[in-house]
């Protein structure tokens, strides 16, 4: 319609007076994090300058050409901003949500329970569930996130990440290479990487990865047939890296504390959280530090 007709004449029609938007909580969205607030006023800087510049270009050309440049910066810096405030990630408390545990009654809830009580990221762990189905918690964690600091990172599978909206991808060493997760999901993801020595973990480091997870650290009830290589090689892997590193695998209330001790940036819990009290056990893992 604003093409067919002439801008003045809809101009004439509007009733400015009566206009439900004039209210000051008519359209204001639900910003609750710095992030939501940056893209929002980038939004309007883009849209300013391409004002600016379709103006100029009718009295100064000149102008408007130059205009047209910062319009292209300004999308240049978003890209680098927005990139800067996703990979803004805080590993203390890494929660493995294995399929063991998503089938407990009230998902919602428990993702309540880890927001309010210390959690700082969370990973779907799915193997044997369907696609369909994995999609469907995926969904219903990521929608329960919205507007929060903590991570959401899916395991392995970057269709599902893409699908739901999630973080970032954690990838095994027999999953898909860093390089093409981080093709495929952008630079703004968080992208981990599993390790279990030192060679492995120096090259996740160069392929790009955002955080390293070592394990198994201890035996664990999670993954049966997961290889432990111990704190040495945890603290030796700490040591080497410039980027955060996580221990997983069989930490719980009694061994947490070796771990920090080894240099690692945080823990990574399922088994002991979910199975016992899990208010009481994020407690435990959060007060004592």
């Amino acid at each position: 319609m604003k093409k067919a007709l002439p801008i003045h004449r809809i101009i004439r029609f509007r009733d400015s007076q009566k206009d439900f938007g004039r209210k000051a909580g008519f359209d204001s969205a639900d910003k609750k994090n710095m992030a939501d607030l940056v893209v929002a006023n980038f939004a309007r800087a883009k849209e300013s300058s391409r004002i600016l510049e379709e103006t100029m270009k009718c009295v100064y050309p000149k102008v408007g050409a130059r205009i047209k440049k910062i319009r292209f910066q300004i999308y240049d810096i978003e890209k680098l901003v927005i990139s800067h405030f996703k990979k803004v990630f805080d590993p203390s408390l890494y929660v493995i949500l294995d399929e063991k545990y998503v089938k407990k009654p009230r998902l919602e809830q428990v993702i309540s329970v880890l927001k309010k009580h210390g959690a700082t990221m969370i990973q779907l762990r799915i193997q044997s569930l369907s696609d369909r189905m994995f999609l469907n918690y995926a969904r219903i964690v990521a929608n329960n996130l919205k507007s929060c600091d903590l991570r959401f990172i899916i395991n392995n599978r970057l269709d599902i990440a893409l699908a739901c909206g999630a973080d970032g991808v954690h990838l095994g060493q027999k999953d898909v290479p860093i390089g093409v997760a981080r093709r495929t999901l952008g630079d703004g993801s968080i992208i981990g990487s599993s390790a279990h020595d030192l060679a492995q973990a120096r090259r996740a480091e160069k392929e790009g990865a955002d955080y390293i997870g070592v394990g198994s650290i201890f035996t664990t009830k999670t993954k049966s047939d997961a290889k432990v290589c111990g704190l040495r090689a945890l603290s030796a892997i700490c040591k080497a890296a410039t980027i955060p590193v996580v221990g997983i695998g069989g930490i719980s209330v009694d061994n947490y504390k070796s771990v920090l001790g080894a240099g690692a940036s945080g823990i990574a819990v399922s088994s002991f959280l979910f199975e016992g009290d899990l208010k009481n056990n994020l407690h435990s893992l959060t007060v004592k530090r």
